[in-house]
C-alpha cells in the first residue's frame, strides 16, 4: 500500500490538518500496535494498520471492506487480517490500543486541553452479540434482536471543544458498577488528569457508588430515582417543610448504607397539572453546601452537558469496524480503534483552531470529512509507471 505523498509549498488549513492527522494516527498505532507475523508474511504490520483504519473510518465488515481496498491497492484478506488479530490476546490488544490512545491525550494535555479540572461523564455502551454465551458476555434489555452484549466503559470529557475520550475498559457480568467508577476514576489521574465533577448516569445510583465517590474524594452530580423516599424529599420541599438542599440517606443492595446531599429543582417547563414529584428534578451530589447553593441553577445545567458522552458515542458509531466475530480480541480492538480515531478528531480540531485563532464551540471538521479523508488516502491508486 502506497502511503500519503508528502505535499510542499502552501496548503489549507483542513487540507493541512487532514494530512497531519493521518500521519499522525498511522504511525502511532504502527508504533504501537504490533500483530504477530512471520518474517516472510506477505503482508507487514504497515500494511495490517491501514487496513484496520480503512475498515474502521469506512464502518465496514471485514469482507467487504477489504475486497473494495483490493480493487485499488494490495491489500490481505479479510481472514488473514482477522487470523492476526485473533493470534492476540485481548488483554494485549487492549493495553496496546490504550498506549496509543495515550499518547494522543498527552498530544492534548500540551495544547492545554486538560489544565483545568474537567467536566467529565462515565457511561456504558453495548456492542449486540448473537453467539452462545460466555463468561465476558452481559445480560441486558431486549434490543436489536438479542439480550447479550459485549460491554465496554469509557470516561469521557462533555465541554465544548475538548471532548475526548479519556479512557475506556471492557465491562464483564462480574465488574460491579463502583469497581467500574473507581477504574475509570483512577485511570484519569493516573494521566495527570483532574476530575472537577464527574457526571454519573443514573444507572449507576445506589449505596455502593455513592460510597466509592466519597472515599476517592471525587464530586459527583447523579440525578436521584425516584423511590418513596425522595418522593416524600420532594412533597416536603413542595410544601416548605425542608430546604432544597438536605443531606439524605441512600439504602442500597444488602442493605448498606451512604449519605449525601440531595438538592431538589424545580424544572423550567413545570406545569400545575403535573404530579408534585413530576414538577421536579433532584440529584445527589457531595459537593460542599455552599458550593450546592452558590451553583444551585447552574448544577442541573452542567448536567444536562451529560449529553455530550451520548454525542460522542453516537459520533464513534461511525468510525466502528462492523463485525460478527465471536472473537473477543476482535471486539475490543475495534471499539478501542473507534475510540482513538475519535480522540484523533478531537486532536486535529483543537490543533485547526489553534492555527486559526478562532473558539471551539463546534467542530471546525465534521468526524465524517476526516474519515472520508483517511479512505482517499488508503485507496490512492497505483500511478501507472
Amino acid at each position: 500500500m502506497k502511503t500519503l505523498t508528502p505535499t510542499s509549498g502552501y496548503m489549507p488549513p483542513n487540507r493541512k490538518n487532514n494530512e497531519l492527522s493521518y500521519k499522525r494516527a498511522f504511525q502511532t498505532l504502527n508504533e504501537h500496535l504490533k500483530l504477530p507475523h512471520a518474517p516472510n508474511s506477505q503482508h507487514n504490520n504497515q500494511q495490517l494498520i491501514q487496513s484496520l483504519i480503512y475498515l474502521t473510518v469506512e464502518n465496514a465488515y471485514a469482507e467487504s471492506g477489504l475486497q473494495n481496498l483490493a480493487c485499488t491497492q494490495t491489500a490481505p484478506s479479510a481472514d488473514t487480517l482477522l487470523r492476526r488479530l485473533k493470534a492476540l490476546h485481548w488483554k494485549d490488544a487492549h493495553r496496546m490500543l490504550t498506549e496509543a490512545n495515550d499518547h494522543i491525550i498527552k498530544k492534548l494535555k500540551r495544547k492545554g486541553t486538560f489544565k483545568k479540572p474537567i467536566l467529565a461523564a462515565v457511561d456504558l455502551s453495548d456492542d449486540p452479540y448473537y453467539g452462545e454465551f460466555t463468561n465476558k458476555i452481559c445480560q441486558g434489555k431486549y434490543e436489536r434482536g438479542t439480550c447479550q452484549f459485549y460491554r465496554h466503559a469509557s470516561l469521557h470529557v462533555v465541554e465544548a471543544g475538548k471532548r475526548a475520550t479519556i479512557y475506556t475498559t471492557m465491562v464483564t457480568p462480574f465488574d460491579d458498577h463502583e469497581s467500574i467508577i473507581e477504574h475509570l476514576v483512577l485511570a484519569a489521574r493516573l494521566r495527570g488528569i483532574r476530575i472537577g465533577l464527574l457526571l454519573v448516569d443514573r444507572g449507576f445510583n445506589g449505596a455502593e457508588v455513592v460510597n466509592k465517590l466519597k472515599v476517592l474524594r471525587q464530586p459527583f452530580l447523579m440525578p436521584a430515582q425516584k423511590h418513596n423516599n425522595v418522593k416524600k424529599a420532594i412533597e416536603d420541599y413542595d410544601r416548605k417543610l425542608t430546604s432544597a438542599v438536605i443531606d439524605f440517606p441512600i439504602v442500597g443492595a444488602q442493605k448498606k448504607k451512604a449519605r449525601c446531599r440531595l438538592f431538589v429543582v424545580m424544572k423550567k417547563d413545570a406545569t400545575p397539572i403535573e404530579s408534585v414529584t413530576d414538577r421536579y428534578i433532584v440529584f445527589f451530589t457531595n459537593l460542599s453546601l455552599e458550593r450546592v447553593i452558590l451553583a444551585y441553577d447552574r448544577l442541573p445545567k452542567d448536567y444536562r452537558k451529560r449529553w455530550g458522552i451520548e454525542t460522542g458515542f453516537r459520533v464513534q458509531d461511525n468510525v466502528q469496524a462492523k463485525t460478527t466475530s465471536k472473537s473477543y480480541t476482535v471486539r475490543v480492538a475495534y471499539v478501542m480503534l473507534s475510540t482513538f480515531l475519535y480522540n484523533i478528531w478531537v486532536l486535529g480540531n483543537i490543533v485547526l483552531a489553534k492555527e486559526l485563532r478562532v473558539d471551539l464551540e463546534r467542530p471546525r471538521i465534521k468526524l465524517s470529512q476526516l474519515a472520508h479523508y483517511f479512505r482517499r488516502v488508503i485507496e490512492q491508486p497505483y500511478k501507472p509507471p
